[in-house]
């Protein structure tokens, strides 16, 4: 685990080293990614995130990792790009700031996690959170995007 060093004008924040064993592919900076709990099962190994997986999130990748190499993922503290969706565009699944997010089973990206009653799609108790978004680095309509893009955000998978 390495710890970025305290200063005062800097956030902290904190990264594990991994070991990507994700097929045979690259795992790319600002993905999420997830413990494999399934194959390797050792602590150090994680790949992209399947149904299986969805409570294993381990952080964002901070630099690409190639197949079968270690890199930094990044656990908890503030991260100005990490993969976010917007997913099917609707108002259910908007992200804006102060969002919980939790990450699906597609496209490498965490999406907006509503608690409120009248939009919630998936139950909450049903996922981790993994953080909660910063303000979209667009326009509004950022927020609702049904693709992928990057976006400011706080990583809390450390716990």
């Amino acid at each position: 685990m390495e710890f970025q060093r305290a200063q005062r004008t800097d956030p902290e924040r904190i990264f594990i080293v991994a070991k990507n064993t994700y097929s045979t592919a690259s795992l790319a900076a600002n993905q999420w990614v997830a413990f494999d709990a399934i194959t390797d099962e050792d602590g150090l190994s994680v790949t992209k995130i399947v149904t299986d997986l969805r409570n294993c999130v381990a952080g964002v990748v901070v630099e690409t990792i190639a197949h079968g190499d270690y890199g930094l993922v990044q656990v908890y503290g503030y991260r100005a790009g990490a993969r976010c969706s917007g997913g099917s565009g609707l108002n259910t699944s908007k992200i804006s700031e102060g969002t919980y997010l939790h990450v699906k089973t597609s496209g490498f990206a965490c999406h907006g996690l509503h608690t409120i009653a009248s939009t919630v799609v998936i139950q909450p108790w049903k996922l981790d959170k993994v953080g909660f978004a910063m303000s979209p680095l667009n326009t509004a309509a950022k927020a609702t995007s049904a693709t992928t893009w990057v976006g400011k955000v706080f990583v809390k998978c450390l716990g």
